[in-house]
């Protein structure tokens, strides 16, 4: 049988057998990459991207389509990336488990505060403009939504006792907690909110990280088989 001829040069396995595309001079680039677009590609932004578009539009429609389209993008380039970052690598030397803390806590922390601008500039333009008391409904519905995910997601990793990634969580969670309990407590008098008029954007959040989990999950079969 023929050897197969390496075209990357891997560490030796005697040395270090797991490799992760970081390792490589060749797939680092490609690996970076998809790794910001997969932040763009997450509920957290497109969250942020609804509570802009929600400002600047004049409809329901463009605000939820329009940051669904550029999240979807983000995310279908950002994976065909990270998947090649990963072929350079022999799948029985994929290092799956590397832990990367600074990078965990940096996309926390962009994620977050992305949401936290995002909700801010939006109730700072809605604050003064005579709009339907329901205006505000989707993006708090969301922004509320989120909370209560990311605080469940957080238990979860607690029980796991996974502590690189529960203080990035904790830390993202605590700032979406802030701009979300600042965007309510800025809403004019007389534009309150029932709980039941956030359930519509409560709905649209909960579909759109349903959706992220089973695409994140599926690229991770596909990257390390």
């Amino acid at each position: 049988m023929k050897s197969i001829e390496e075209k990357v040069h891997l560490p030796d396995p005697q040395t270090q057998f797991l490799v992760h595309p970081l390792d490589l001079p060749g797939a680092r680039k490609e690996f970076l990459a998809g790794w910001w677009l997969g932040i763009v590609a997450t509920p957290q932004v497109y969250t942020a991207l609804l509570a802009f578009f929600w400002a600047v539009s004049n409809n329901y429609v463009t605000p939820v389509l329009v940051p669904l389209v550029m999240v979807v993008i983000a995310g279908w380039l950002g994976a065909k990336l990270t998947r090649g970052a990963w072929d350079y690598i022999p799948r029985k030397r994929h290092d799956m488990d590397r832990r990367m803390t600074a990078m965990t806590i940096v996309a926390s922390l962009i994620k977050s505060l992305a949401l936290f601008v995002g909700l801010l500039v939006f109730m700072a333009w809605t604050a003064n403009q005579d709009f339907v008391p329901g205006f505000s409904a989707y993006p708090l519905g969301m922004g509320a939504a989120i909370v209560l995910i990311m605080a469940g997601e957080l238990v979860v990793k607690l029980v796991r006792r996974r502590s690189v990634v529960v203080i990035s969580d904790a830390i993202s969670l605590a700032v979406v907690a802030v701009a979300v309990w600042i965007a309510f407590g800025v809403l004019p008098a007389g534009r309150e909110l029932a709980p039941v008029d956030l359930l519509p954007g409560a709905a649209i959040l909960a579909g759109v990280w349903l959706s992220w989990l089973l695409f994140s999950q599926r690229e991770a079969q596909r990257n390390h088989g």
